[in-house]
């Protein structure tokens, strides 16, 4: 029996990656990046020592990801790492389809600590053996499995994982990942304890994680996901991190309460929530917010023009800004048919957000370091030492 698991907000969008991206390793912090409490807040909420866990991620163009093995003995797989889903996703031997065999794949039949899960108790309240995952690029339908899964040394036992079976033929192919490492707000998950930093034994909090994502080939600007402490070094001279309530039990989300586009205001929000999803590789708006930034823009701009492109400033909670200048929210073309000198924006509609969300995927987190505390139900921003480098 297959139950409907709509995950509506998830914007996986489709990106073919060229570029061999830079070796994954996790380990502990080094002396000279030492895990900080920034400031009181962060003081109280955060147990921050040289036990929290660093992870450097790998960058494949417009997706971030990570190595992880799973099963006995280990099979090799890369995900995704993404704020905007909370559970683990991966693809199975069990898909037969060109979409699926074209990846790494988790075989269970292989591993010795393997168990097929035949039923279960979903989020909903509901029972059943299955799971039609919708996402807005495509669906999957999953089946449940236990086993063993760590990133490096650091591993948990019966680790619940959704085990992909069928999968949308065109969309998926384009992927160059073998599954999603979620790290989305605990009661969004298909079951109780589904997520792995939750779950794992480490002398650590990591249930609260920061995520910084680079643009940058610089090794000492790598991108990190750090369990359970926060890495000052990447924090921006003379910057301290401002904390939002988050304002859904199932979401990473925040309030915003305005929009500009230079002086001018492209929000109609009434009670406007943005979506911090690493996962998408977009800032998405509302249509009507879109249709108001593509009559200041058109759908591309000359690059020699940059400079001159208003900031683009979203006003949170207690009117704390966080802005984002014209080359940090436009994108050099590299498509072969057109002129390296047309720009185009990081900014998308999506119909199915409705007109409440926006999403801040990968152009607002490049230039942002985010703590996320599940404990409090609170999202901590602040400028990013890169965006310091790029202003």
């Amino acid at each position: 029996m297959s139950f409907k698991y709509l995950l509506l907000f998830q914007l996986i969008l489709l990106c073919v990656a060229h570029n061999q991206g830079k070796s994954v390793k996790l380990s502990k912090k080094q002396a000279h990046h030492k895990h900080h409490k920034s400031q009181k807040f962060l003081d109280s909420i955060m147990d921050v020592n040289d036990d929290s866990i660093e992870l450097l991620l790998q960058k494949h163009e417009n997706f971030y990801l990570a190595e992880m093995t799973v099963g006995t003995p280990e099979q090799k797989l890369t995900v995704l790492i993404d704020t905007g889903s909370p559970n683990l996703l991966l693809t199975s031997s069990l898909c037969q389809q060109n979409s699926c065999i074209q990846h790494g794949s988790y075989n269970p039949s292989l591993s010795t600590t393997s168990y097929y899960i035949e039923a279960i108790k979903l989020a909903n309240g509901e029972v059943g053996n299955e799971i039609d995952i919708q996402f807005a690029s495509g669906s999957v339908v999953g089946v449940f499995f236990e086993d063993r899964v760590c990133l490096n040394q650091y591993c948990v036992n019966n680790q619940f994982i959704v085990g992909i079976v069928e999968q949308s033929e065109d969309i998926f192919s384009q992927m160059k990942f073998d599954g999603i490492l979620g790290l989305g707000r605990i009661k969004e998950a298909v079951v109780k304890n589904a997520s792995y930093i939750h779950n794992l034994e480490y002398d650590t909090d990591t249930r609260n994680f920061s995520l910084y994502l680079s643009n940058s080939d610089d090794d000492d600007m790598s991108s990190e996901l750090v369990l359970g402490g926060i890495s000052q070094h990447l924090i921006a001279p003379g910057e301290e991190f401002k904390f939002f309530d988050v304002t859904s039990d199932n979401l990473w989300t925040i309030n915003i309460k305005a929009v500009f586009l230079g002086d001018e205001r492209i929000d109609d929000c009434n009670n406007c929530q943005g979506l911090i999803d690493s996962g998408t590789s977009f800032i998405s708006f509302p249509v009507y917010a879109m249709e108001k930034f593509y009559q200041k823009f058109g759908i591309y701009q000359l690059c020699s023009n940059i400079d001159s492109f208003p900031d683009l400033t979203f006003v949170l909670d207690r009117g704390i800004k966080f802005t984002l200048s014209g080359s940090q929210y436009f994108k050099r073309n590299t498509h072969a048919l057109f002129s390296k000198d047309i720009c185009i924006p990081y900014i998308k509609n999506n119909p199915i957000i409705g007109d409440e969300l926006i999403v801040l995927g990968q152009p607002f987190l490049i230039h942002h370091y985010v703590w996320f505390d599940e404990d409090q139900s609170k999202i901590g921003i602040v400028k990013s030492k890169q965006q310091s480098h790029q202003s």
